[in-house]
């Protein structure tokens, strides 16, 4: 080997050292801030958890609830959630405030998860408020219950407490959304069962993420929920719960109306409003008629001012509502708050590009009815 070719060799083997030396220094740094990075981690997930150390709970189980006429979501969420306070040490359970719609009890067939018992009193009990906050969308004897905390993604309610609670409110696509953020912010693990569960959750509230309210962390959670659920068609399973939500088999025209039905209270009023699903417009048509003839009854059931069913479905991915009055004062102030809507059937009034209860009708008439309080 000639003299140029040892100073090639020596200068190559030089390079080489070098590149080896800044490898190692970059991955030990990589690998430290690595480390660090986990370190601020756990240590903001401690924080998290500290933050919910000391709920004020009084003696017995913490009950874990949603709304009335429970929905996927408020089910769903109350079970998740409950898991959520039960990794972190406390004594806390679902319940259900009704009987479950299909939909609902599909997602629960799907893993085996049984049916959550119903609460029926809150009077007295410690009560984690999920999907709502509105006591006029609670069981009985709420506003005599003690209020540990609240998870929702609706307006402030009505709800009033003496005591601190934990509140939680994001203006997100579902709650389960919001719960599946509490268990990555606190460093909780989401076993599978969980995981169909809330996704099931998400894509019903967000209608398969099409919905008007649905946000970038709703589409991450589902993407992560169902990797967790082991769940390879999203698009396959949102298909068979939107089967089963437009199912009303077995149910009475009055539990259709109720099967999502709330109620709301503004400026001295009361109002309620269910909703109902719809394959196509001949069938939004056939259920207006039938929720005009039932309407009458169950507004003498419930002690509202006023009372509505609105009859959704797409068309062309548009989102059209017939919202079916109970009476004649529910018409008059339906069209006050709504004056542009494009059509009347003499049934229902209509709504071309949707009339959403949680972002178009509940803001409405909030506003409609604080605006011209009871006197």
């Amino acid at each position: 080997m000639n003299d140029k070719m040892k100073n090639c060799l020596k200068w190559l083997l030089l390079l080489m050292a070098m590149f080896l030396a800044a490898y190692f220094a970059y991955n030990a740094g990589l690998d430290k801030a690595n480390k660090e990075a986990q370190s601020q981690r756990e240590e903001l997930q401690q924080l998290n958890r500290s933050s919910i150390a000391k709920l004020n709970v009084e003696e017995g189980p913490i009950y874990v609830i949603g709304h009335c006429s429970p929905d996927s979501d408020t089910v769903c969420s109350a079970i998740a959630y409950a898991r959520f306070l039960s990794l972190l040490g406390y004594d806390a359970s679902p319940r259900t405030s009704g009987t479950i719609n299909n939909e609902t009890a599909y997602i629960l067939q799907q893993v085996n998860f049984e049916v959550p018992e119903e609460l029926i009193d809150a009077s007295g009990e410690n009560i984690f408020l999920v999907d709502h906050s509105e006591y006029a969308q609670a069981v009985e004897g709420m506003i005599d219950a003690h209020i540990v905390g609240v998870i929702d993604h609706h307006g402030v309610g009505t709800l009033s407490t003496g005591n601190q609670v934990l509140y939680e409110a994001k203006p997100i696509g579902c709650t389960s959304t919001i719960i599946w953020l509490d268990y990555l912010n606190y460093g909780l693990e989401i076993d599978e069962t969980t995981a169909y569960l809330m996704l099931g959750a998400i894509l019903s509230d967000t209608d398969g993420l099409s919905g008007s309210t649905t946000t970038d962390a709703d589409v991450k959670a589902v993407e992560e929920l169902s990797k967790l659920a082991k769940v390879d068609d999203v698009e396959a399973m949102y298909a068979k719960l939107h089967e089963r939500k437009l199912s009303y088999d077995g149910f009475s025209d009055q539990e259709i109306i109720f099967s999502d039905y709330k109620e709301y209270e503004a400026g001295g009023y009361t109002f309620g409003i269910g909703l109902v699903n719809a394959i196509d417009m001949d069938t939004a048509r056939d259920l207006a008629a039938r929720m005009k003839q039932a309407l009458p009854e169950a507004f003498e059931s419930r002690n509202v001012d006023y009372m509505y069913v609105s009859v959704g479905m797409r068309e062309n991915g548009e989102k059209i509502d017939s919202v079916v009055p109970a009476n004649e004062l529910s018409a008059t102030v339906l069209t006050n708050v709504f004056p542009d809507y494009d059509e009347y059937d003499g049934t229902s009034y209509i709504f071309k590009t949707g009339l959403g209860r949680k972002t178009k009708f509940v803001p409405g008439f909030t506003d409609y009815l604080n605006s011209h309080p009871h006197e």
